[in-house]
């Protein structure tokens, strides 16, 4: 009898039940394969020995990377449930979140910015949703690092903004009036948390942040 085929690793799905009931094979089959290939070899011809070590260290292999595989998704369901008791704990927390878009109720929002380098000068506009500029704020501060500033909704004509989605874009430049590399960040107090989606959303008081885009955390940031 001639020895079994060669395994490879594209033969995992066949061996592992990703197929029906019937045709699926898994480890026991396999080694009962081989010891029914030992038990009715022909003994004038033997099967080559090097080729059935060769045929269990693939399997072994093969086994590995299963058990490993299995790990992984045993620390991804691990890790998904830390994110959402970590979110969890966030309720009634101030957040910082790296993001351009917020949420305008009609009262003062925290509009922040991070810089990268010193400026010359720094400008933040609001944007509405069709992308006109609502507001446009001049921050004091021009130093590296984080900085945030108050928007109390008045436009740049004098007139309260309505509420709803706003965007902040931040300019930053140089004394040479080169751009320098800027991030806008948004500041809100957490009032629910959203885990039913594909990650956990904190819903704020500035908006709607992915749990992934939260920098910081403080009960008065």
């Amino acid at each position: 009898m001639s020895a079994i085929s060669g395994i490879n690793t594209g033969d995992t799905a066949s061996m592992f039940g990703t197929g029906t009931a019937e045709t699926s094979m898994g480890k026991e089959d396999f080694l009962k394969l081989l010891v029914a290939q030992l038990e009715n070899q022909d003994p004038m011809n033997p099967s080559d020995p090097t080729e059935f070590t060769a045929q269990l260290a693939q399997f072994s292999q093969l086994e590995q990377l299963t058990n490993i595989t299995d790990s992984l998704d045993g620390l991804n369901t691990m890790s998904s449930e830390m994110q959402r008791m970590s979110a969890l704990s966030l309720m009634g927390q101030e957040v910082v979140a790296q993001s351009e878009n917020f949420q305008f109720n009609g009262e003062s929002v925290e509009l922040g910015y991070r810089l990268e380098l010193p400026a010359e000068d720094v400008k933040l506009y609001v944007l509405n949703q069709t992308g006109a500029t609502m507001a446009t704020i001049t921050p004091p501060e021009t130093t590296n690092g984080q900085h945030f500033v108050s928007w109390d909704g008045l436009t740049d004509y004098g007139m309260p903004a309505e509420s709803g989605a706003y965007s902040l874009v931040v300019r930053a430049v140089d004394k040479d009036e080169k751009l320098l590399n800027s991030e806008s960040l948004i500041k809100g107090r957490v009032e629910a948390v959203d885990m039913t989606g594909g990650g956990s959303q904190l819903e704020t008081s500035a908006g709607i942040f992915m749990m992934d885009k939260v920098e910081r955390v403080g009960a008065a940031l």
